[in-house]
């Protein structure tokens, strides 16, 4: 009996420990409830860049700390440089990772590195302490 109930416990931390059980248990960043209506913040891994994403009107804007560089792009139109603040940096994006928002925005992120896009349109922008530019 004492057997049976280690290796049902053994089962179970190895369930747990799964990479499905571990997705079921951590949420994507600027995912959950109300997500569709609330501003989410996030930054690089290194914390280089931060970013805001807001729901009205829907646009991201990013501001890379070294330089001060911002640039705001909502979902219709191109990259338009900003003047931000961001306090906060917000959530830290894994790295390599791609956040998508509505109205077909996304932004991927390198340590140091952030680009966001329209993915069926022409705006863009990248902020990194090599080089940023909009298009």
């Amino acid at each position: 009996m004492l057997l049976l109930l280690v290796a049902l416990a053994l089962s179970a931390m190895l369930a747990a420990s799964s990479p499905a059980a571990q997705m079921a248990r951590t949420h994507a960043i600027c995912s959950g409830p109300n997500s569709a209506k609330v501003p989410c913040r996030f930054s690089t891994p290194s914390g280089d860049v931060r970013c805001i994403w807001t729901p009205n009107p829907n646009a991201v804007a990013c501001k890379l700390r070294a330089t001060g560089r911002a640039y705001r792009l909502k979902a219709t139109g191109k990259a338009k440089s900003v003047m931000l603040t961001l306090r906060r940096p917000g959530r830290v994006l894994p790295l390599n990772q791609q956040i998508v928002f509505p109205s077909s925005l996304s932004c991927h992120d390198t340590k140091t590195a952030m680009t966001c896009n329209q993915d069926f349109g022409t705006g863009a922008f990248t902020l990194s302490p090599k080089g940023s530019h909009r298009s």
